[in-house]
């Protein structure tokens, strides 16, 4: 096979170049519609992990929402910085875990509106069967991890 062949077959067949497409697409759907309240995507997920499972470790965050250890430090730090996290230490005295804070309660509940809007334009342009069949994938390879 000739070179240009197969880079037109990796190209046009290649599911992680798709799925990182989509991916930067999906992020800037609901960055777009996030950052009238200041808050970025990225930055609404970790609030959300906070709250459902708050007080939380950072290395916990980061295995929940399989981010890598800067990224995660880095939106940790702008977080605190903007007031919607507060760091306080483990009782072992090891580490620390995130909490959100009233500001961040604040900013979370007035965001959430933008992000359902994303959210519905995204399942629209998925449709019901492709947004369930993403759901299940990542729930099956949450699962097995």
């Amino acid at each position: 096979m000739d070179l240009n062949r197969t880079a037109k077959s990796i190209a046009d067949d290649c599911i992680g170049y798709r799925i990182r497409m989509l991916s930067r697409i999906f992020s800037r759907m609901y960055d777009d519609a996030l950052r009238p309240h200041g808050v970025r995507f990225s930055q609404m997920n970790i609030l959300t992990a906070v709250v459902l499972k708050g007080p939380i470790q950072p290395v916990e965050i980061g295995r929940l929402l399989s981010l890598e250890k800067s990224t995660l430090s880095r939106n940790v730090r702008i977080m605190e910085e903007n007031g919607w996290l507060k760091s306080e230490p483990v009782s072992s005295g090891v580490g620390h875990r995130l909490r959100i804070t009233k500001k961040g309660e604040r900013l979370y509940h007035a965001a959430a509106p933008a992000w359902r809007h994303a959210q519905s334009q995204i399942e629209k342009l998925l449709g019901a069967e492709g947004a369930r069949a993403i759901s299940r994938v990542a729930d099956q390879i949450q699962e097995n991890e």
